[in-house]
């Protein structure tokens, strides 16, 4: 499993290498650790020298951490560590940060590197173990409420999916108000009124289907008219899409449909004008 963008982003890296030598000052002025090697006792020599010393140690561990995250970056963009190397990297880190601030202590007090540097490992670690637990902790929740964020996106945008895909659908409605039918609006073709019942003719497929339900045109007027349905005469609702042509014959205006399987539709003088114009735009 990667590591997410979070960790080497350079807001958090740039936080991180300010933070842990802040910390590091803070907790040697408050607390002061028992610093002694075999042979001798450095704790007497560093209460002389603290004051000079202790920046100078913030200072290497500033340095370190700085050109570690400079290269952690680098190195995220053109490859991103899985958890086990990234753990592995903040290991090094730590190990290098002690070395170099072994090396300034056993220079400056004149004492064996390799005498102190276990001391200060495991000095180094008690250190820097919280600033490191608190920069992963902080990281996994950031981490945690980005992938909250992209799954409520994800719902978000099914949801105004779904909403897009209802709202191009019509539910016909018999008398009672029940749906009987849920089709989508450019597979209705046409409205037939046949008594006490209106005949749906929508595509299915390339397949011409009616289906009856017992209602009538008054009834269903504004659920075809709020979806794209046009009265063009008292027995019928059409489709503009639909419509391949307008004709005019001597018995008088028809739509020409372009379903076969489905007549010409008469369109009534009262609906003609208004249905040539819809057409024509």
């Amino acid at each position: 499993m990667n590591i997410s963008e979070n960790y080497y982003s350079l807001k958090s890296n740039l936080l991180f290498v300010f933070a842990v030598p802040l910390f590091v000052l803070l907790f040697m002025v408050c607390y002061q650790p028992q610093f002694y090697d075999r042979g001798g006792n450095l704790m007497e020599l560093w209460e002389q020298h603290d004051s000079f010393c202790l920046p100078i140690i913030c200072a290497i561990i500033f340095l370190v951490l700085a050109i570690s995250r400079t290269i952690l970056c680098v190195a995220l963009v053109r490859h991103n560590l899985s958890n086990k190397e990234w753990l592995l990297w903040q290991i090094t880190e730590w190990v290098s940060a002690s070395a170099f601030v072994t090396l300034f202590v056993a220079l400056y007090f004149h004492m064996r590197f390799f005498n102190l540097l276990p001391r200060m490992l495991i000095t180094g670690f008690g250190l820097i173990v919280f600033p490191y637990v608190i920069y992963w902790l902080t990281m996994q929740l950031s981490d945690r409420d980005l992938r909250l964020q992209q799954a409520q996106s994800k719902i978000l945008d099914l949801s105004r999916g779904i909403e897009r895909t209802e709202s191009s659908m019509i539910r016909f409605t018999d008398e009672k108000g029940n749906v009987k039918l849920v089709v989508g609006t450019d597979r209705v073709i046409c409205l037939e009124s046949a008594g006490n019942y209106v005949t749906v003719c929508y595509d299915d497929e390339s397949k011409l289907v009616r289906y009856s339900l017992r209602n009538t045109l008054k009834g269903l007027e504004t659920i075809a008219s709020n979806n794209g349905l046009v009265r063009c005469h008292r027995s019928y609702f059409v489709n503009l899409s639909h419509i391949r042509t307008l004709k005019r014959t001597t018995q008088g205006v028809f739509a020409e449909i372009d379903h076969p399987g489905i007549e010409d539709i008469p369109v009534s003088k009262s609906y003609a004008s208004e249905l040539i114009r819809l057409f024509g735009n």
